[in-house]
């Protein structure tokens, strides 16, 4: 039993691991959340690059925690160890949240900045 432990600690406190669960934690939300102002700031056109970098980084987002849970053995933000259950609660809430702020953004963007 400890070998399966020490082997599970050892996946989580990889490079990869960690790095896998700085992204879906910290760095790929702040993508999200500049990509998001640089929408609500645009001028001109419906669609832009912000729109491709927000949409390839929630698809990251989700692709990646898939990754850390089922090769690196990830990790709950609590500490927990994450399930498939954790991932597809993960996917669904940030893929619907980022679709809800995704459409306000261009609702606010075309309602103030473009008028």
């Amino acid at each position: 039993m400890s070998i399966q432990n020490d082997q599970a600690t050892d996946k989580q406190g990889s490079g990869l691991g960690i790095i896998m669960r700085l992204f879906w934690m910290v760095f790929g939300n702040l993508v999200l959340f500049i990509s998001i102002m640089f929408i609500f700031q645009h001028e001109g056109g419906v669609f832009h690059t912000a729109d491709v970098v927000f949409w390839i980084t929630a698809a990251a987002l989700v692709l990646v925690r898939y990754l850390d849970i089922k090769v690196c053995g990830g990790l709950t933000a609590t500490g927990l160890r994450a399930s498939m259950a954790h991932w597809i609660k993960y996917a669904a809430i940030l893929l619907i949240s980022s679709t809800a702020v995704w459409i306000l953004a261009h609702a606010v963007n075309y309602l103030v900045v473009n008028r």
